[in-house]
């Protein structure tokens, strides 16, 4: 049996033992696993590869994987035909080019890097600006949002967000210094909400949990012509809350049973459409740019042609979405065993 269907095998009898995609009971009832179970499952499927990414979600409390430090800008990079990487080593922007204009997935997090680092690798990419047709923003939150109303200003894009984060951002925005201001208003996404640009289409889904509208898909890209389909999971952290205005960082164990719904219907998704690799919109999540030789920007530049692209890998997709869903279930049991102190 060929390594990546033995591994394909193993994480799938794995997934179908202690994690069924129908499961409603907490973790924490009696009989079922304890939260540290999921966490030593999240371990098992991580060995030494997806650590990092989503095992921060399995600390009690959860901690952020996100870099400390000041950000460092990525190199402006084609990563696939028609999809180009903007952004830094703390959060991520794409540009998805079509037969008739981009597609630009979120937009940093403030004017000044929307300029400097969307528009400014735009140029140095050999793309125009004004071909920005569209911005897809993957939820409410202002570091995906800080540099939307520039953008729309200036180049006039039509924007779409998941209609709850519409209503959510207009009732109350982060208001952090560093970050930019809500954009005005345009479309509401609904879940099957179809996005269209010339020879592309994207079908859009509501998927809440880390925040009440936020959007996921599956993407539809070529590598030197060979076509693949990410999955763009489009809230990787655990939820902070649900509750509209409220960004303080307190899991709810509600929020956590709402997330774990939508996580494990997009699996499934995924799964029908068979997607052979992901993307993410914070580069740690997905080792897009790490500002290290290991990062797949890295790697990606010194690929042979005929090597596989660093973002493609269908058991590696497979056992990241595997892991968010056991840090998933590790977190409910945590809330629900009254947060205990654990020692890792």
């Amino acid at each position: 049996m060929p390594k990546w269907r033995a591994i394909l095998f193993a994480v799938g009898a794995l997934a179908t033992f202690v994690i069924p995609m129908n499961a409603q009971q907490p973790a924490s009832k009696p009989g079922s696993m304890s939260f540290m179970d999921h966490v030593n499952n999240a371990k098992l499927l991580a060995a030494n590869d997806l650590t990092g990414r989503n095992l921060s979600d399995c600390t009690m409390p959860p901690v952020s994987a996100a870099p400390t430090t000041k950000p460092v800008t990525a190199p402006p990079t084609r990563v696939f035909d028609q999809l180009y990487y903007l952004g830094t080593d703390i959060v991520a922007s794409w540009a998805l080019v079509t037969s008739a204009g981009i597609i630009q997935i979120d937009s940093l997090d403030n004017p000044e890097e929307a300029q400097q680092i969307i528009i400014g690798g735009y140029k140095k990419l050999g793309l125009d600006p004004a071909q920005m047709k569209y911005l897809l923003l993957t939820h409410g939150h202002d570091d995906h949002y800080g540099g939307a109303k520039y953008l729309q200003d200036t180049y006039h894009p039509r924007l779409l967000m998941g209609a709850p984060d519409w209503d959510m951002i207009g009732k109350l925005h982060d208001n952090r210094p560093g970050f930019g201001p809500p954009p005005t208003r345009d479309i509401g996404i609904t879940d099957g909400y179809k996005l269209t640009l010339g020879n592309t289409t994207i079908t859009l889904y509501i998927t809440p949990g880390h925040t009440p509208g936020t959007v996921s898909f599956l993407l539809p890209v070529t590598d030197h012509g060979k076509p693949h389909l990410l999955s763009f999971w489009g809230g990787s952290a655990l939820p902070h809350t649900l509750e509209p205005g409220a960004f303080e960082a307190r899991a709810t164990d509600m929020g956590l049973v709402i997330y774990k719904q939508s996580l494990a219907r997009f699996i499934k998704i995924g799964e029908d459409g068979g997607a052979d690799g992901f993307i993410a919109n914070h580069p740690y999540r997905d080792q897009t740019f790490l500002n290290s030789k290991d990062d797949k920007i890295s790697k990606n530049a010194m690929r042979k042609a005929d090597d596989p692209s660093p973002w493609i890998g269908r058991s590696t997709y497979i056992r990241y979405m595997m892991i968010a869903l056991e840090c998933n279930e590790a977190q409910i049991g945590w809330i629900q065993a009254g947060k205990p102190k654990v020692t890792q």
